[in-house]
Protein backbone atom coordinates (compact mmCIF):
# COMPACT_ATOMS: atom_id res chain seq x y z
CA UNK A 1 0.00 0.00 0.00
CA UNK A 2 2.77 2.21 0.91
CA UNK A 3 4.57 1.76 -2.82
CA UNK A 4 0.86 2.86 -4.33
CA UNK A 5 0.92 6.16 -2.35
CA UNK A 6 4.81 7.13 -3.51
CA UNK A 7 4.18 6.30 -7.04
CA UNK A 8 1.21 8.39 -7.26
CA UNK A 9 2.64 11.38 -5.92
CA UNK A 10 5.72 10.69 -8.13
CA UNK A 11 3.40 10.83 -10.84
CA UNK A 12 1.86 13.94 -9.69
CA UNK A 13 4.72 15.77 -9.24
CA UNK A 14 5.92 14.92 -12.59
CA UNK A 15 3.02 16.28 -13.89
CA UNK A 16 3.02 19.46 -11.83
CA UNK A 17 6.61 19.54 -12.89
CA UNK A 18 5.38 19.19 -16.79
CA UNK A 19 3.19 21.80 -16.29
CA UNK A 20 5.87 23.91 -14.63
CA UNK A 21 8.43 23.48 -17.33
CA UNK A 22 6.09 24.35 -19.95
CA UNK A 23 4.77 27.69 -18.58
CA UNK A 24 8.50 28.52 -18.17
CA UNK A 25 9.09 28.26 -21.79
CA UNK A 26 6.46 30.06 -22.45
CA UNK A 27 7.17 33.41 -20.44
CA UNK A 28 10.36 33.00 -21.64
CA UNK A 29 8.97 33.17 -25.20
CA UNK A 30 7.32 36.19 -24.12
CA UNK A 31 10.74 37.97 -23.11
CA UNK A 32 12.13 37.23 -26.25
CA UNK A 33 12.09 40.21 -28.36
CA UNK A 34 14.01 40.98 -31.72
CA UNK A 35 16.01 38.38 -31.18
CA UNK A 36 17.25 38.93 -27.75
CA UNK A 37 17.26 35.09 -26.23
CA UNK A 38 20.19 34.80 -24.24
CA UNK A 39 18.85 38.65 -22.31
CA UNK A 40 15.72 36.69 -21.59
CA UNK A 41 17.47 33.27 -20.67
CA UNK A 42 20.03 35.87 -18.44
CA UNK A 43 16.39 37.37 -17.34
CA UNK A 44 14.86 34.03 -16.08
CA UNK A 45 17.89 32.73 -14.14
CA UNK A 46 18.04 36.72 -11.99
CA UNK A 47 14.31 36.58 -11.34
CA UNK A 48 13.98 32.90 -9.98
CA UNK A 49 17.08 33.80 -7.99
CA UNK A 50 15.68 37.03 -6.97
CA UNK A 51 12.08 34.80 -6.05
CA UNK A 52 14.34 32.59 -4.16
CA UNK A 53 16.03 35.14 -1.76
CA UNK A 54 12.84 36.39 -1.07
CA UNK A 55 10.20 33.40 -0.16
CA UNK A 56 13.00 30.69 0.56
CA UNK A 57 11.04 28.58 -1.64
CA UNK A 58 10.75 26.39 -4.74
CA UNK A 59 10.93 29.92 -7.48
CA UNK A 60 9.36 27.83 -10.36
CA UNK A 61 6.56 27.13 -8.24
CA UNK A 62 5.80 30.40 -6.73
CA UNK A 63 6.17 31.67 -10.52
CA UNK A 64 3.63 28.81 -11.69
CA UNK A 65 1.33 29.66 -9.10
CA UNK A 66 1.49 33.06 -9.46
CA UNK A 67 0.57 33.07 -12.86
CA UNK A 68 -2.17 30.60 -12.03
CA UNK A 69 -3.64 33.19 -9.41
CA UNK A 70 -3.62 36.12 -11.84
CA UNK A 71 -5.34 33.94 -14.74
CA UNK A 72 -8.34 35.52 -16.06
CA UNK A 73 -11.81 33.56 -15.24
CA UNK A 74 -13.24 34.83 -18.59
CA UNK A 75 -12.58 36.20 -22.41
CA UNK A 76 -13.92 39.46 -23.04
CA UNK A 77 -14.42 39.93 -26.77
CA UNK A 78 -15.55 43.36 -27.49
CA UNK A 79 -19.01 43.90 -28.95
CA UNK A 80 -20.08 47.51 -30.03
CA UNK A 81 -23.85 47.85 -28.28
CA UNK A 82 -25.12 51.67 -28.47
CA UNK A 83 -22.24 53.44 -29.38
CA UNK A 84 -19.89 51.55 -27.20
CA UNK A 85 -17.41 49.24 -27.10
CA UNK A 86 -18.31 46.89 -24.38
CA UNK A 87 -16.75 43.21 -23.52
CA UNK A 88 -18.84 40.15 -23.93
CA UNK A 89 -17.93 37.46 -21.21
CA UNK A 90 -16.53 33.99 -23.34
CA UNK A 91 -15.59 30.87 -21.59
CA UNK A 92 -11.40 30.31 -21.93
CA UNK A 93 -9.34 27.53 -22.13
CA UNK A 94 -6.94 26.79 -19.66
CA UNK A 95 -3.99 27.14 -21.88
CA UNK A 96 -5.42 30.57 -22.56
CA UNK A 97 -5.83 31.34 -19.11
CA UNK A 98 -2.00 31.18 -18.49
CA UNK A 99 -1.35 33.02 -21.85
CA UNK A 100 -2.98 36.07 -20.58
CA UNK A 101 -1.83 35.97 -17.44
CA UNK A 102 1.84 36.08 -18.78
CA UNK A 103 0.84 38.94 -21.32
CA UNK A 104 -0.60 41.01 -18.88
CA UNK A 105 2.24 40.72 -16.65
CA UNK A 106 4.62 41.45 -19.11
CA UNK A 107 2.53 44.09 -20.23
CA UNK A 108 2.09 45.34 -16.74
CA UNK A 109 5.88 45.51 -16.47
CA UNK A 110 7.29 47.24 -19.12
CA UNK A 111 8.45 51.02 -19.07
CA UNK A 112 7.75 53.89 -21.64
CA UNK A 113 10.79 52.72 -23.15
CA UNK A 114 10.00 49.19 -23.45
CA UNK A 115 12.91 47.94 -20.47
CA UNK A 116 12.12 45.36 -17.85
CA UNK A 117 12.75 45.50 -14.35
CA UNK A 118 13.61 42.46 -12.48
CA UNK A 119 12.61 43.90 -9.06
CA UNK A 120 9.63 45.18 -10.63
CA UNK A 121 8.67 40.81 -12.01
CA UNK A 122 9.54 40.04 -8.47
CA UNK A 123 7.30 42.13 -6.45
CA UNK A 124 4.26 41.55 -9.04
CA UNK A 125 4.90 37.92 -8.70
CA UNK A 126 5.09 38.13 -4.99
CA UNK A 127 1.83 40.18 -5.12
CA UNK A 128 0.12 38.26 -7.47
CA UNK A 129 0.90 35.42 -4.76
CA UNK A 130 -1.34 36.73 -1.77
CA UNK A 131 -3.98 37.98 -3.67
CA UNK A 132 -2.69 41.96 -3.44
CA UNK A 133 -1.11 44.21 -6.16
CA UNK A 134 -2.09 46.26 -9.64
CA UNK A 135 -1.62 42.41 -11.39
CA UNK A 136 -4.77 41.18 -9.09
CA UNK A 137 -6.78 44.28 -9.58
CA UNK A 138 -6.48 44.18 -13.23
CA UNK A 139 -8.28 40.11 -12.89
CA UNK A 140 -10.78 41.36 -10.80
CA UNK A 141 -11.68 44.70 -13.00
CA UNK A 142 -11.74 42.00 -16.20
CA UNK A 143 -14.17 39.49 -13.88
CA UNK A 144 -16.19 42.15 -12.68
CA UNK A 145 -16.49 43.95 -16.31
CA UNK A 146 -17.86 40.14 -17.44
CA UNK A 147 -19.90 39.96 -14.89
CA UNK A 148 -22.02 43.33 -15.29
CA UNK A 149 -21.97 42.52 -19.68
CA UNK A 150 -23.30 38.96 -18.83
CA UNK A 151 -26.49 39.79 -20.59
CA UNK A 152 -24.76 40.93 -24.06
CA UNK A 153 -24.01 37.05 -24.53
CA UNK A 154 -27.59 36.52 -26.27
CA UNK A 155 -26.23 39.39 -28.68
CA UNK A 156 -22.94 38.02 -29.98
CA UNK A 157 -22.63 36.00 -33.01
CA UNK A 158 -19.36 33.47 -32.50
Amino acid sequence: MKNYKIKFRKKEYNFLNFYIYRYNRIFLGFLIKRGRKIWAYNFMRKLKYKIKNIEKFDPSLIFFFSLVKIAPAVLLCPYKWGGNIEGVPLPISSNKKMTFSMKWTIKLLRDKWNRLNIDDVVKILIEALYDKGYSYKTKMHYQNSGIKNKFLIKYYKW
